[in-house]
């Protein structure tokens, strides 16, 4: 730092550097970013477009997304044409049932606000409705979808296309989408009407120099201040080899760094060094280790685990690997116990497995019996709910 070093130990920050806020300042961009974004603003100025932000799982497309909509909701209007533009964004959360009727229905209230209705009104009269309107009033209408996957996602491709096509120059439209699900984004695409995308951006992993300013512009933000020296905080060596593990994704990267610093918090280090780095990827997988959960859940899953505390973390990392009474867990976390010692523990152990219930955990019987188990978020609800389900179905068609 500017004259003396940073203590990671005595330092409290004023903010959390791992925020998953949407703010500006955090995020890091490249200059070949920075002038697609710009090529792409140019693009859906226009109107009838259809482009994509292209990504592998937490690349950073949500972030992206979330960027342009405030951005674009705000400074829009200096770059058309047109009198009037409208920024809209649809998830899953504001769709959980897909279908064409309640997507044009989102629109509607979006654009002619919350009391209008489209259910006394067909799809086709609602594309009437809204054809009649950004005429008159010669508007722009932006469509940002995020987060869609499999048949959602090419079902509201589809759609989007085809409002595109009635719409024409009064409406443009940004899909994100994982690399794995290109294809039904394409599909859907194509049924709507159009043969290609209007423009494409790829999100590149980060670089180390990428990393260096990520780290640097997180702990600015955290400590309040205007300097600092990276290397005071994460030695070269830790950041070198959290950025190799995490191959560049900037979320899994973040997950990395975080719970390197924490770590090394908890065992009195004046830095996060290469251990700190190394313990935690080693003691807390980032990877797929669910046989029927995808790159994503498996994610979500481990970031939930990771705002336990050190040893309930440990626990419950454990059970997702192999289901476990409470006697063998107690002598996974302490080895050999005397009587005395092994007594306290292990009621201990207890004690923790009763109080998840209290922390909003979930516990489930996996496909191959094992006991999965994390924290309750909307979207592993649904999850664990459709695979609950499922366990039910094949249970009856035993039976």
């Amino acid at each position: 730092m500017d004259e003396k070093k940073y203590d990671v130990q005595s330092k409290e920050l004023d903010t959390s550097p791992w925020t998953s806020e949407y703010l500006p300042e955090l995020y890091v961009s490249s200059e070949k970013l920075n002038s697609q974004i710009a090529r792409l603003i140019q693009i859906l100025k226009e109107g009838k477009t259809l482009s994509i932000i292209l990504g592998n799982i937490k690349s950073g497309k949500s972030y992206l997304i979330n960027l342009l909509k405030n951005g674009l909701s705000e400074i829009l209007f200096k770059y058309i044409s047109k009198k009037k533009a409208h920024v809209i964004s649809f998830t899953p959360n504001d769709i959980p049932e897909y279908s064409q009727s309640t997507f044009m229905q989102g629109i509607g209230q979006q654009v002619f606000g919350k009391s209008y209705s489209t259910k006394e009104q067909t799809k086709e009269q609602t594309v009437v409705t809204l054809k009649r309107y950004v005429k008159e009033k010669d508007c722009l209408i932006v469509l940002l979808i995020d987060d869609f996957q499999n048949e959602n996602l090419k079902l509201i491709s589809r759609d989007a296309a085809k409002l595109i096509n009635s719409l024409k120059e009064h409406l443009a439209c940004i899909i994100t989408c994982n690399m794995k699900d290109i294809s039904d984004c394409q599909d859907g695409m194509r049924e709507g009407g159009f043969s290609n995308f209007s423009y494409s951006i790829r999100l590149p992993e980060l670089t180390l120099g990428e990393t260096y300013e990520l780290i640097k512009k997180r702990m600015l933000y955290a400590l309040n201040r205007s300097n600092i020296r990276v290397t005071d905080i994460f030695t070269e060596r830790a950041i070198e080899s959290a950025w190799i593990n995490s191959k560049g994704n900037p979320w899994v990267l973040i997950s990395i760094l975080a719970d390197a610093y924490e770590y090394s918090r908890k065992n009195e280090s004046t830095t996060v060094d290469f251990n700190d780095v190394m313990t935690v990827i080693n003691m807390y997988s980032r990877s797929p280790v669910f046989g029927y959960a995808d790159n994503n859940d498996a994610f979500i899953i481990q970031q939930a685990l990771n705002n336990f505390p050190q040893r309930e973390r440990q626990v419950c990392e454990y059970l997702i690997q192999k289901d476990a009474s409470a006697k063998e867990l107690t002598h996974y976390l302490y080895g050999n116990l005397s009587s005395a010692e092994y007594r306290s523990k292990y009621m201990g152990t207890k004690s923790f497995l009763k109080r998840l219930k209290e922390k909003n955990v979930v516990m489930v019987k996996g496909k191959e019996g094992r006991l999965i188990i994390f924290g309750l978020t909307p979207k592993i609800k649904e999850w664990t709910t459709h695979f609950s389900e499922e366990k039910k179905s094949s249970i009856n068609d035993e039976n």
